[in-house]
């Protein structure tokens, strides 16, 4: 990707990207307005703003995927740079890595390696040759992969890595851009530490980052700049070191904080959702309780178990042990059918896998688990479906509100919104979210802790599985952390804090806790 450059592009004070003038419209819609975009050569430069802000435009507007409206410049390191030519932005060495990996889940890994670059060998295919040729990229940046091994059998994690290694493998120098459109939101946390270390030596070679994000704690963690986007138009663009948090999160809203997390109700005291013994699938014995009107965390390291928990509850994992019972005493079966019927929802955190069906509309997403909820009718109508499911959409905020919709052109937290107005419509009484809010902006986020406010204050069970520790320290009653298979920690909102979180999962165990129930 390196190219020869002149001294002068060496500067830091000479831009390595300007945008000038951008603008793109939809139908009479605006998505971009008049916007411009300034990276220096050798900063990390995050990208920031609700779903509809403009980040996929402009990103899109500058992989030659859409062409501006007239009236705009583009440079890169000085020299003209056209747009809406996807050759254009390669030949300049601008790398991209989407939120849409663009892998071939039937491929192999070493093949998807290939694409677009090539394979290793000029004249002919030698498979032992192209297996090693991948296992020494592969090893360069740190990823131990087989790479013989289909793709669709990686986990999301896996494969986002394998993206991410395709677009450095002809490294990123001091000439060179990588755009990354929400990169961890598939990653655990110790995936998340290597990206940075990869990003922190792009940044040693004088490479330029453009990072797209909505965690924004990654902001502070690797960013020198920001700019923030609302409505198609540039808000600010400043210096990191000159923000704090809460001013970021007001940028990005234009509005105050305390919008961003709802009041919770105070719990009940019955149990509703109790679970004894439950071991599996690297869960090696765990008790809890969740209270009727209660938001329960559980967290830890990748591996400590609490990746699986929620789906040993469901029965989408296979349990060795353990009994789950609802309100009442009723005992649960281990499968998703005896949960559904017996009020537990799930939404899972890998939409496009486990959640939903892209293909389908909303409506048949929303109604796929029950097609006529708290009815007994002989026939379908699809007209009331679509009123039913419209009436849903609007209570959970659901953008666009149109039910016959592709449910794969929402955005990620429109999608989870209607994961949620599903279960919702369902009458469930404990809800199982895992990572909710990954991949969402902060506006689908306020929305969505709205949602599980009003379904807390309803009397239901919320047990949420996440990896955000900031996110458990606003919505939480209590959090469950764990290490070793085991519930090792249960810290009360009060005690809740993410440097605490972050030492509990750390911890060395010591002898495991009762259980997760209320004390």
């Amino acid at each position: 990707m390196t190219r020869a450059v002149s001294d002068d592009s060496r500067d830091a004070a000479r831009p390595a990207l300007a945008l000038e003038g951008m603008s793109k419209v939809f139908r009479g819609q605006r998505a971009l307005d008049n916007v411009d975009l300034e990276l220096r050569a050798g900063e990390v430069h995050a990208l920031l703003g609700q779903n509809g802000s403009g980040k996929s435009t402009l990103i899109k507007v500058l992989a030659g995927y859409h062409q501006p409206e007239p009236g705009w410049k583009a440079e890169f390191y000085g020299a003209p740079l056209a747009l809406g030519n996807p050759e254009a932005a390669a030949r300049a060495g601008i790398r991209f890595i989407h939120q849409d990996l663009g892998l071939v889940d039937d491929l192999s890994v070493v093949d998807n390696l290939a694409l677009p670059h090539g394979y290793a060998g000029r004249w002919w295919l030698s498979s032992r040759r192209e297996r090693r040729a991948a296992q020494r990229l592969l090893h360069e940046y740190e990823v131990d992969l087989d790479p013989s091994q289909p793709v669709r059998t990686l986990s999301p994690a896996r494969q986002a890595m394998v993206a991410i290694v395709r677009a450095l493998r002809d490294g990123v120098g001091e000439s060179g851009l990588l755009v990354l459109d929400e990169p961890t939101a598939a990653l655990q946390a110790e995936d998340v530490a290597h990206l940075f270390n990869l990003i922190a030596k792009i940044r040693e070679r004088r490479g330029t980052v453009l990072y797209v994000t909505h965690r924004l704690h990654e902001v502070f963690e690797i960013a020198d700049r920001v700019t923030v986007l609302r409505d198609g138009r540039r808000i600010t663009t400043t210096d990191v070191a000159s923000l704090d948090h809460d001013r970021l999160v007001e940028l990005i809203l234009g509005r105050p904080l305390e919008d961003l997390y709802p009041p919770l109700p105070d719990p009940g005291t019955a149990p509703a959702l109790e679970v004894e013994g439950l071991r599996g699938h690297g869960v090696r014995d765990v008790s809890l309780a969740v209270r009727e009107g209660e938001i329960v965390g559980v967290t830890g390291l990748v591996g400590s178990g609490y990746e699986s928990v929620l789906h040993l509850l469901f029965g989408a994992r296979k349990r060795e042990a353990g009994a789950v019972r609802m309100a009442g005493g009723t005992l649960v079966d281990p499968s998703p059918y005896a949960a559904i019927k017996a009020g537990l929802a799930f939404a899972p955190a890998d939409r496009k896998r486990l959640s939903a069906m892209l293909s389908w509309t909303i409506r048949e997403n929303v109604t796929l688990p029950k097609l006529d909820a708290g009815r007994r009718r002989t026939w379908l109508s699809a007209r009331r479906e679509r009123g039913d499911v419209t009436r849903w959409l609007g209570r959970l905020e659901v953008t666009p509100n149109e039910p016959e919709r592709v449910f794969g052109t929402l955005s990620g937290g429109n999608q989870q919104k209607a994961v949620l107005a599903r279960w919702l419509r369902c009458g469930a009484k404990v809800f199982l979210l895992e990572e909710p809010t990954n991949g969402v902006d902060m506006g689908a986020k306020s929305a969505i802790y709205r949602s599980l406010a009003e379904v807390a204050a309803g009397g239901a069970g919320v047990l949420v599985s996440s990896s955000d520790g900031e996110e458990l320290c606003a919505i939480c009653d209590r959090v469950l952390v764990m290490r070793d298979g085991r519930i090792a920690t249960v810290l009360d909102r009060a005690a809740v804090t993410v440097e605490r979180l972050l030492a509990e999962s750390v911890r060395e165990s010591a002898p495991p806790q009762h259980n997760g129930g209320p004390r």
